[in-house]
């Protein structure tokens, strides 16, 4: 098999897994989650002597085009899962293809390195799931460092 034959076999072999896992996306639905956000407000670096600080984006989307969705918490805890700050203070409506961002500022060091949110979200009927992500991001000098942070399902109710 020639080089322009095994490009093209990977090429149709990354098409079919990103067209079914496109589809399977796209029918699952679920009318409400529970979410595990990981985020970092400091990073070690030179050998861990030091602490670059980062600033944290928590951002919540609401992906559904057609129905809203309801953001109950968007809680951050400190690396030892201590709250440190409850950033929904009455339940969140969020219209379709609505974003609901929480910053926290790079100078705020209370969770140290390995921070969390935990998420909590419900719709009145079934839902796209949103997209929930943390961006952390910090200079140090001439440098800088960003890095994206995957919410992960801890439970999911569907109908």
């Amino acid at each position: 098999m020639n080089t322009m034959s095994r490009i093209s076999v990977v090429a149709v072999a990354v098409l079919v897994l990103v067209s079914s896992w496109v589809a399977a996306g796209e029918s699952r639905m679920v009318t409400g989650q529970v979410l595990y956000v990981p985020a970092y407000s400091e990073i070690p670096y030179g050998e861990g002597k030091r602490q670059l600080q980062l600033a944290t984006t928590l951002t919540i989307r609401n992906t559904d085009r057609t129905l809203p969705i309801t953001v109950k918490t968007a809680d951050y805890y400190d690396a030892r899962g201590k709250l440190i700050h409850s950033y929904v203070e009455a339940l969140r409506t969020l219209q379709p293809l609505e974003t609901f961002d929480v910053v926290v500022a790079e100078s705020d060091r209370r969770a140290g390195v390995s921070a969390s949110f935990m998420v909590e979200w419900t719709s009145e009927s079934p839902v796209r799931p949103p997209l929930v992500e943390t961006i952390m991001v910090g200079t140090a000098g001439s440098q800088g460092v960003s890095f994206v942070g995957s919410a992960r399902v801890l439970e999911e109710t569907a109908e």
